[in-house]
């Protein structure tokens, strides 16, 4: 069983990136040369046959910055590309519940997303995927659409939708990097101003969207993708299942306050690197260290990964940070590895990421993000 969910904002297969806008040229292709010459957080349980691919948007059209929008022809080129090469799109619910031991989700299952509410997602994106009769999930921050702010989707436009099968979820009220203290917050103050945020942007979501918005369980998208271990806390307590930025398909190990989705944009919307996205699984990582994505530090953070399969190829497992192919220091031969880069971390966001091929014509990945010294970039 194969899920693939969608989101668009990012683009490389196997290089660690501090955005999608900051990728390089070079580091693309060298990405795809060493996806082509070959050499390539987590539940308890090990990885079944269940495995999923997030796809995650911003704005859809000729509005925004090129990295945070595709343009009308590449998101119809991708929703071309899904139908043709035998992908079901399914509710992004429907993935989190198959997560939890759900009903099965159909082979090379696809969700759809959308980040924060834009209002060419009603007026171009919907109509694309109404034809096609598709579900989708619209990750909302709900203060710019209680304003009134025009590049933003209304109440009204978003219970149309819903008639056609979008589904909404929580993006937080304000937007802000939620991880993030106020001067002078403690972890007690902090705790409560996220707790007040979030329970505001899910009450607006319900009493304004009804059924449309879900709340069984509630679904979040962090703000900018990036999150700390207390945020991951707060959120697992008040019952979230959480959603990343990171790079990299959905499986049962992965976390469930942490998933990954592939983040799509104009720069990097070629048909062959998507392809690569759709054609994923996740790497059944069973620890990792660290797992806090939050950096005070700008030298580069050493990671190590156990497995929760020891039967896997890994010979040709690559690593990479930007464009630096990273060396594989193996602990446990086959099971646990670390990887560490060589250049500081930039300030933002970077990504270490790792594939490995599958042995269908597809790859296990997993990608680890770092934020150092600003947030919300």
């Amino acid at each position: 069983m194969t899920i693939v969910i969608l989101k668009m904002g990012s683009m490389g297969a196997f290089a660690s990136i501090s955005d999608a806008a900051c990728w390089g040229r070079a580091s693309l292709i060298a990405l795809l040369l060493a996806l082509l010459a070959g050499p390539g957080l987590a539940a308890a349980s090990p990885q079944g046959p269940a495995h999923a691919v997030v796809l995650m948007y911003h704005h859809v059209g000729e509005g925004g910055q090129p990295s945070t929008r595709v343009t009308t022809d590449q998101f119809t080129a991708h929703l071309e590309q899904i139908e043709a090469e035998g992908y079901t799109v399914v509710p992004l619910a429907d993935v989190v519940a198959a997560l939890a031991g759900g009903p099965a989700l159909p082979d090379k299952a696809v969700a759809i997303t959308f980040d924060d509410g834009y209002r060419s997602v009603g007026e171009i994106a919907h109509p694309l995927l109404a034809e096609r009769d598709w579900p989708y999930t619209v990750f909302v921050n709900t203060a710019p659409v209680d304003d009134g702010y025009g590049q933003y989707l209304e109440w009204p436009q978003m219970r149309a939708m819903a008639q056609a099968g979008a589904t909404f979820a929580n993006h937080s009220t304000s937007h802000a990097p939620l991880f993030v203290r106020e001067d002078d917050e403690d972890q007690a103050a902090w705790a409560q101003r996220i707790r007040e945020d979030l329970d505001h942007a899910q009450r607006r979501l319900v009493d304004a969207l009804g059924e449309a918005a879900l709340t069984d369980p509630p679904l979040l998208a962090y703000p900018y993708g990036e999150y700390d271990r207390d945020l991951m806390r707060l959120v697992d307590e008040m019952g979230y299942i959480a959603f990343g930025q990171q790079s990299g398909a959905i499986g049962e190990t992965s976390r469930r306050q942490a998933l990954p989705r592939f983040s799509l944009n104009e720069r990097y919307g070629e048909a062959e690197a998507f392809a690569l996205r759709l054609n994923t699984r996740a790497l059944p990582v069973a620890e990792q260290s660290p797992v806090s994505p939050v950096r005070e530090s700008a030298d580069p953070p050493q990671l190590t990964i156990t497995l929760a399969e020891d039967d896997l190829s890994t010979e040709r497992l690559g690593c990479f940070y930007g464009s630096e192919r990273m060396s594989v220091e193996w602990r446990e031969p086959g099971r646990q590895f670390a990887v560490q880069g060589e250049a500081p971390l930039p300030v933002g966001r970077s990504r270490y990421n790792c594939t490995l091929p599958n042995g269908e014509g597809g790859y296990y990945w997993f990608s680890q993000l770092w934020v150092h010294a600003e947030a919300g970039t």
